[in-house]
């Protein structure tokens, strides 16, 4: 244990500073980044799945309610890598951008039957995208030539409870701060040999909180498990910088601490999942009102959003020198998303199809899971990119258990 907690800090210590970014997606350049809605846990391979499916093997952290089926009396240690290669397609380029990074690091624990605890930080939101273009100078037809670097991102500390009450229902409730910078730095060419240099850096912060239920029982020889989540809408506190500077570094125009705010939507979520002998046949959906919050811009607008997975997985359980623990563990499974996103009259969509493999030790403490996904998002019609990607994720769960109480003698 005491090795695991020290892992731990060394971990969430240098979490923020991932490898050097390379992607390049212009859908990053809106509100607070490319948010992902799903989770990357064990269950990634079953197409994102989470809603209804519990935190046994892997923190799932998507419903804070399947900490109610959290192993007792253990300590879990869960560390998630992950890379992705996109080739960026339009009317006239193929261009091939790839990154790797730290997407999450958590700790689960649980004292008392029925009652886990997870804490940790995840990679919440990414800005990362290049563009060129021109400016007309009004009243003229001269350009300007415009290049527009945008970095940065949101990440979320969290706290997660779960409660298993009696032997069907789980309460859970999830305490996240969000907090990190949106930066836009833009070089615009005035002659041949000047530019200024125009920047803007948005903080980002506040307390947001996610609820979650999940329901057990069984009909026949099926076991099924029910799930659902709600996060309220949340007003993110922003802090807005802006600076206009020459070539050499000479502020022409500066303004520093202008306080504003973000409208964060409201986000719900349900889920099913069956269970039959070896295998587990899941789907869920999570949807965000980006209708009601009215943010919207030049060329763009939001709508309301959906993201379905649907998966499956197959185990078969071997016994071990503690206890009878699940086997090598296959998955596969698919994700469609309606992003919020409207950019001239198109709605950005998603397709993707995962596959999944989990390993576990010989004692069956550890389980190491790998997850390939493989899709697109967008299209190639002007302005919009299409984005064929390949995103692998590797998260390791780590336990020990927890021996309470002094030694008994006879």
């Amino acid at each position: 244990m005491k090795y695991l907690l020290l892992s731990l800090g060394t971990i969430l210590s240098c979490c923020i500073v991932s490898a050097q970014s390379g992607l390049n997606s212009i859908y990053s350049a809106y509100g607070i980044g490319d948010v992902q809605a799903r989770d990357y846990s064990g269950y990634t391979g079953m197409g994102g799945l989470g809603i209804a499916l519990p935190s046994e093997k892997t923190l799932n952290d998507i419903n804070p309610a399947s900490y109610g089926s959290y192993p007792s009396n253990q300590l879990m240690l869960e560390l998630s890598l992950g890379g992705k290669s996109v080739n960026y397609v339009n009317s006239t380029q193929n261009i091939h951008a790839g990154d790797f990074t730290i997407r999450e690091a958590s700790m689960g624990i649980s004292l008392f039957k029925h009652l886990g605890t997870s804490f940790g930080i995840k990679r919440y939101s990414a800005v990362d995208y290049y563009t060129m273009g021109n400016h007309y100078l009004i009243g003229t037809e001269s350009q300007l030539s415009s290049h527009i670097t945008g970095t940065g991102g949101l990440y979320q500390f969290y706290l997660s409870n779960g409660v298993k009450i009696g032997k069907h229902l789980s309460l859970g409730l999830t305490v996240g701060y969000l907090s990190g910078s949106v930066n836009k730095m833009e070089s615009i060419a005035i002659s041949a040999g000047d530019s200024i240099f125009v920047e803007k850096n948005t903080l980002y912060q506040n307390f947001i909180f996610n609820s979650g239920i999940q329901y057990q029982f069984k009909t026949g020889q099926l076991k099924w498990i029910a799930g659902g989540i709600f996060q309220p809408q949340a007003t993110l506190n922003t802090t807005e910088d802006n600076t206009i500077a020459d070539r050499s570094g000479n502020k022409l125009v500066q303004e520093n601490s202008r306080l504003g705010d973000f409208e964060y939507p409201v986000q719900w979520g349900a889920g099913l999942t069956m269970v039959k002998d070896y295998w587990k046949f899941g789907v869920d959906f999570i949807g965000q009102n980006w209708s009601s919050v009215n943010y919207a811009g030049k060329g763009f607008q939001t709508t309301s959003s959906g993201n379905w997975a649907a998966g499956f997985s197959y185990s078969r359980p071997k016994k071990t020198l503690f206890r009878t623990v699940e086997g090598t563990t296959y998955s596969a499974g698919l994700n469609y998303e309606n992003s919020y996103l409207v950019i001239n009259g198109h709605q950005i969509k998603s397709y993707a199809g995962t596959i999944g493999l989990s390993l576990p030790s010989q004692n069956g403490l550890y389980q190491y899971h790998f997850n390939l996904k493989v899709g697109q998002r967008g299209e190639s019609t002007y302005p919009l990119v299409k984005e064929k990607f390949v995103e692998f994720n590797a998260s390791f769960s780590l336990s020990s258990l927890i021996y309470t109480g002094g030694r008994k003698y006879y």
